[in-house]
């Protein structure tokens, strides 16, 4: 045998005037030339996979789990938020605890994967949930003026509520008595500097929260502190100034921070009617008190409070010498209804708000009264002369209607008033002076049974044409527009207003949230970086709606129901109604906390892992952290193969076929029966992805290379001869790292190169992808085979970047069984290629081999 390259060409001469087949002589020779050198003597290996290799996996997997329980929890999130649940700030507290749990974890597991590398995501986990932590401690008292009159309190300076909205009342001129408001941070500072603070905490630390005696211990040695202690002097001097313009007799009202929300605390504090100025500062402390009771301790936990939220705020107003008194609904509480419901007890409404007597109930629709019930009203209750209340019998004189039918349409008017000012029904108290006046004592929003509904759904239209059914709910709504079926992803095209139509459910996708009007796609899941985008924007999407890219004309006008996961022909405006949203579940402190705190966790800014701005610190978001630590773990775990493993813990796949492959099983992915095997065989194979990729290579077989011309054939050689790059590579192994659901297998097939990686579990993680280049001819012959191969995957779903010779290709968002099917496709089409340079003699070639390639696969399915 002559060396050299000249020896090269003289071996081929020979071999091509024998008659033996020319190509596979030379590159028999061409194997023999450049591997000859490089034999290294053997050495005894061991079977088991490389510790640190196997770690890396192990890793791996973790990630993915944290990655799928991530994905998961945000879903519940938006789905709670969004879809009219009720939930309480335990379910908040204890979903950002685990959300935040499995954060770290991922990111731990990246750490471990890249031997330390990407300390940017750490900081940036670090401060994304000192942010979320800030926000489930709630407000902190701010220090501001201790007093101040109705009128001048706002929403935020920590008066309370109930303070907050008789502020309101006011500055509309509606009918208030006079009064003003000490703010919750005026109790802050008497409890510090009576040293109270410290002794309430260790109070309630020692008491159980499931014994009643326990709490009413506490509650009692806490309201006998309280009551011990002197007010701050200058608190007290404050309650002295605003009382002077008040008469000679208040009322004292709990405003506590969470009070007259969802979780409204109605009847869990005190209120004092009919306080004599002097004792105004008593009474204050016993409202104060009332929050230690061991009705509203016990409110607290299973509310999901901290006692220090509830920071006191009081109001103090005119009392109202009422001769008629009640509540006033602007929505019948058990439905919601259309109606103002009105209930009225003679004397003070103490008694109207306690449940103890019967009141009349009014019933107004449309401006009339339509229903009318006088009740029994045994008792009434009266202010005292001396200051408190008188129960006392009700005179007979008083046992009539309570109520003319002017004052009834009166208060209702009110009622029509405050419920357009605040936005969503209310539940207000009120008095009838004996002048004949009308008071607003109280505003809160109104709880109706119906809150507790789960979900809104539209009727189910009949007789309007469908043209896709039964698809997954990503984001539930409704939305019309012309059909756009996006090519190539070429997101840039997408039309204002378009109904999006698409293969797959892709992250990058989210670039146009605020363009369409909603998005159908064949593949994708509810827990979906996509699907939670999608949520955070309110654009209706449907996945797995099978067929919709063929199914769906572009241009044409449809309305995607994503409330039962169909498309209809035509704009369907019966669907296009906003549906009625629960204003008051928006009120709860649960629902505003999980609100602010989603702004943390869900916002996904990192859509393209190809960008500029897709790096570890600029993470803003759990979200951005789940889908960049996804990303990288993948190239991560890609690089296993880089440089080539070392041969420890390998085996050889034998076959028919003349394909060596060195397999490292991290575990599951060879028979048991293979454990103590140095060879393996094809039905050894337990690996999902391998045996699927293995399917489509055997389908096609060992073929030759096809017929070449001869300068064809002599670029082969000549390039062979001069490119160091594939000397280097000729002499590589190939190698397969599999596991049960995993797949990197480092392919060498003639003189191209390629990498296989696939992991088969839910749509969220799986996915294949590959890396090609190389080849024999020169470089015009070896851009057209890479061109064929990227027109074949984008046919598979794949997404395909070229790059002169090499390619690159990714699929995911699918199901396991539709991968497997696609991974066989995918040995086929390597075998098919494995020298098909040399034959591309022009570029019909590409659409000639094209066409045979997806004929043969035809002929297969047959």
């Amino acid at each position: 045998m002559v060396e050299g390259s000249y020896g090269l060409f003289y071996n081929y001469r020979q071999y091509l005037f024998s008659g033996k087949n020319p190509v596979a002589a030379a590159l028999s020779i061409l194997k023999k030339w450049f591997t000859g050198k490089r034999r290294l003597p053997g050495k005894p290996v061991s079977l088991a996979p490389p510790p640190a290799l196997l770690e890396r996996y192990r890793q791996y997997k973790r990630l993915l789990a944290a990655n799928s329980a991530i994905l998961t929890m945000v879903t519940d999130l938006q789905v709670k938020m969004n879809e009219g649940f009720l939930f309480d700030m335990h379910y908040v507290r204890g979903a950002c605890q685990r959300l935040g749990q499995e954060v770290e974890a991922m990111v731990a597991a990246l750490a471990g994967m890249s031997g330390g590398r990407y300390q940017a995501l750490e900081e940036t986990r670090r401060r994304v949930e000192a942010k979320i932590t800030q926000e489930l401690a709630g407000v902190t008292l701010q220090p501001g003026p201790l007093v101040l009159p109705l009128a001048e309190i706002r929403e935020g300076q920590f008066f309370g509520a109930k303070a907050e909205k008789l502020g309101d009342l006011v500055r509309l001129g509606l009918p208030v008595p006079r009064g003003f408001a000490v703010s919750a941070y005026a109790q802050k500072l008497f409890f510090e500097e009576s040293g109270l603070e410290d002794f309430i905490r260790e109070q309630i630390r020692r008491s159980h929260i499931r014994d009643l005696e326990s709490l009413k211990e506490a509650g009692a040695d806490i309201k006998e502190r309280v009551m011990a202690q002197e007010l701050p002097q200058e608190l007290s001097q404050e309650l002295a100034r605003h009382l002077a313009d008040l008469g000679p007799r208040v009322a004292v009202r709990s405003s506590a921070l969470q009070e007259d929300s969802l979780f409204s605390f109605a009847g869990q504090f005190e209120t004092f009617l009919n306080v004599p100025r002097e004792k105004v500062e008593e009474s204050y402390k016993e409202v104060l008190a009332s929050q230690f009771t061991p009705r509203v301790l016990y409110y607290c936990h299973t509310s999901g409070f901290a006692y220090q939220e509830l920071a006191m705020g009081v109001a103090v107003m005119d009392m109202v010498d009422a001769a008629t008194a009640g509540v006033l609904y602007t929505a019948d509480p058990r439905q919601g209804g259309e109606a103002t419901i009105i209930n009225a007890v003679c004397g003070l409404g103490s008694l109207a708000v306690g449940g103890v007597v019967e009141p009349d109930i009014y019933r107004v629709e449309d401006e009339k009264i339509v229903a009318h019930q006088v009740g029994e009203k045994t008792r009434m209750h009266l202010a005292a002369p001396e200051g408190g209340v008188l129960d006392v019998e009700t005179p007979p004189e008083r046992k009539g209607a309570c109520l003319d039918e002017q004052q009834v349409l009166a208060l209702h008017n009110l009622g029509v008033t405050l419920e357009k000012h605040f936005g969503l029904p209310q539940d207000i108290e009120w008095a009838l002076s004996g002048e004949g006046r009308l008071y607003l004592l109280q505003a809160r929003p109104l709880r109706i049974s119906r809150q507790l509904k789960t979900e809104y759904l539209p009727p189910r239209l009949k007789g309007a044409e469908i043209l896709l059914e039964n698809g997954a709910i990503a984001s539930r709504g409704a939305g019309a527009g012309p059909v756009h079926r996006l090519e190539d992803d070429r997101l840039q095209d997408v039309p204002q207003g378009a109904v999006l139509v698409a293969h797959r459910a892709l992250p990058e996708y989210g670039l146009v949230v605020g363009r369409v009007a909603a998005m159908v796609c064949e593949t994708g899941s509810s827990t979906s970086h996509l699907a939670t985008v999608l949520r955070e924007a309110a654009v209706p999407a449907i996945f797995g709606a099978k067929d919709a890219t063929t199914r769906l004309e572009p241009g044409e006008m449809v309305t995607v129901d994503a409330y039962y996961g169909n498309v209809y022909q035509g704009r369907r405006g019966e669907l296009l109604k906003p549906p009625p949203g629960d204003a008051v579940l928006r009120q709860s402190r649960a629902w505003k906390v999980l609100e602010r705190v989603l702004k943390h966790i869900t916002p996904l800014n990192l859509l393209d892992p190809r960008g500029e701005n897709f790096r570890a610190e600029n993470c803003a978001t759990y979200h951005d952290m789940t889908r960049f630590a996804h990303e990288k773990a993948m190239t991560e775990l890609f690089q296993i193969s880089a440089p080539g493993p070392e041969e420890d813990g390998s085996r050889l796949l034998s076959s028919h076929l003349p394909l060596e492959i060195h397999v490292i099983d991290l575990g599951g992915g060879l028979a048991p029966e293979a454990k103590d095997l140095k060879v393996v065989k094809p039905e050894h194979l337990r690996s999902r992805p391998l045996v699927a990729y293995w399917r489509g290579v055997e389908a096609v077989g060992w073929r030759g290379p096809r017929p070449v011309d001869l300068a064809g054939f002599m670029s082969v050689v000549l390039n062979a001869a001069t490119d160091v790059n594939i000397r280097e590579r000729l002499h590589e192994k190939n190698f397969a790292i599999i596991a049960a659901d995993y797949l990197n297998l480092s392919n060498r097939l003639g003189f191209h190169f390629a990498t296989i990686e696939a992991f088969l579990g839910t749509p969220e993680e799986s996915y294949a992808s590959l890396t090609f280049y190389g080849g024999g001819a020169e470089l015009e012959r070896r851009r057209r085979r890479v061109r064929f191969l990227a027109k074949v995957l984008q046919r598979l779903d794949f997404r395909v970047e070229l790059k002169e010779d090499s390619l690159s290709g990714r699929i995911d968002g699918y199901d396991a069984a539709t991968l497997e099917k696609k991974l066989e496709l995918l040995g086929r089409l390597m075998m098919v290629s494995k020298q098909l340079d040399m034959s591309m003699l022009a570029e019909e070639s590409v659409d000639q081999y094209y066409r045979e390639f997806f004929a043969e696969v035809h002929d297969k399915q047959k």
